[in-house]
């Protein structure tokens, strides 16, 4: 496969965005085409257990998920949910066992050499650890400018330093020219992870996969990224999956969560919804845990200390129904012998796959 096996790079065209964060966020109609797409999506490890049996980790199973330019979607879920599968998915680190990944509304397969550095210029992955992340024996320079070589051979010495310092410029790393020939080992961790975003901006993609990008940074310097990130989605018009375990900073930060348990999307819509009127007992059990959960609009105190067993799912075992369901304290006989439904509410696009949605009549059943 060539790069013509890919289809162009989506439009770059920038669109006027309102001063106001909260105005800016948007909310793609059901029929736009997404920039980025996970249609059923279904990723199986095999292995063995302590005893040496065969054993299958079902880290996802039938995924769902879309992304849209100027939009930034959270992933939010506790580890083991298959939040970070889902972002080497989309990385081309992980081939699924079975679904389809479509950029811009058509179908890859990329096999590596000339077809995947095409891809890539696409779609850029931010990771967890900026301090493993980064070469420590490398300038700044030489990092982010390499990207830019390897994208862009044709461009003169000149115009890549241009585009090195513009490019730091962006994630704010300013003046350029106090941290271009610095070493990673000479800056905080918010500055490395700043040059990890910059690094990733070097191909001008559409779509930023961010795992965890603020996980292993001090608290006093995580809302810095977070709002470059923020930034970037007006600025760059780009598409932002941002993954977390921290439902307050999805809420912070994005326009729609979805939320993962067991490797399944077991919640999914538009921020606010999510936020004030959460379905599934487990969202409900993520909201209880974050950092004074009665200040969120709509949800009233915390009310959900019912769901005090902290047991890991098990990802390893063929079940039909929830794999929530033993640890719910709503559960119904039905969670655990019929296959989860899928409801969608008649106001937005928050959908759940949960029994609960179907005691009221603003959601209705769609499989």
């Amino acid at each position: 496969m060539n790069t013509s096996d890919l289809h162009a790079h989506p439009s770059s065209e920038k669109v006027p965005q309102p001063e106001n964060p909260r105005e800016a966020r948007s909310s793609p109609s059901r029929e736009a085409v997404p920039v980025l797409e996970a249609r059923d999506v279904h990723v199986h490890f095999t292995g063995t257990d302590s005893a040496g049996r065969p054993v299958t980790i079902r880290a996802l199973d039938g995924v769902d998920l879309t992304l849209h330019r100027g939009q930034i979607s959270a992933l939010v879920g506790e580890s083991g949910s298959g939040k970070t599968t889902i972002a080497r998915i989309f990385a081309l680190i992980h081939k699924p066992t079975s679904g389809e990944i479509l950029l811009d509304g058509k179908p890859i397969r990329v096999r590596g050499g000339r077809a995947e550095r095409a891809y890539y210029r696409h779609v850029q992955l931010i990771y967890q650890d900026p301090f493993a992340s980064l070469n420590g024996l490398k300038k700044i320079r030489s990092i982010v400018s390499r990207v830019v070589k390897i994208h862009f051979p044709r461009l003169g010495r000149a115009r890549i330093l241009e585009r090195t310092e513009q490019l730091l410029e962006k994630a704010n790393m300013t003046p350029s020219a106090r941290y271009i020939d610095r070493y990673p080992t000479d800056l905080s961790g918010g500055q490395r992870q700043r040059v990890a975003i910059a690094r990733a901006l070097a191909v001008d993609p559409a779509v930023l996969l961010a795992d965890e990008p603020t996980s292993m940074l001090d608290a006093s310097i995580r809302l810095d990224v977070l709002n470059l990130l923020g930034d970037l989605r007006r600025s760059e018009n780009v598409a932002v999956l941002y993954i977390t375990h921290d439902i307050a900073s999805a809420r912070y930060l994005s326009d729609r969560i979805h939320v993962m348990y067991g490797g399944k999307v077991v919640e999914a819509g538009p921020t606010e919804s999510i936020i004030s009127a959460p379905v599934h007992p487990y969202t409900q059990l993520l909201l209880g845990a974050a950092p004074d959960p009665a200040r969120y609009k709509g949800s009233g105190k915390p009310t959900h200390e019912r769901i005090l067993d902290a047991r890991p799912v098990d990802n390893s075992s063929d079940i039909t129904g929830c794999r929530f369901a033993d640890r719910c304290p709503v559960a119904m006989p039905k969670c655990t012998t019929e296959d989860l439904p899928l409801f969608r509410s008649t106001e937005n696009d928050h959908t759940v796959q949960c029994w609960q949605a179907e005691s009221t009549s603003e959601y209705e059943r769609l499989s």
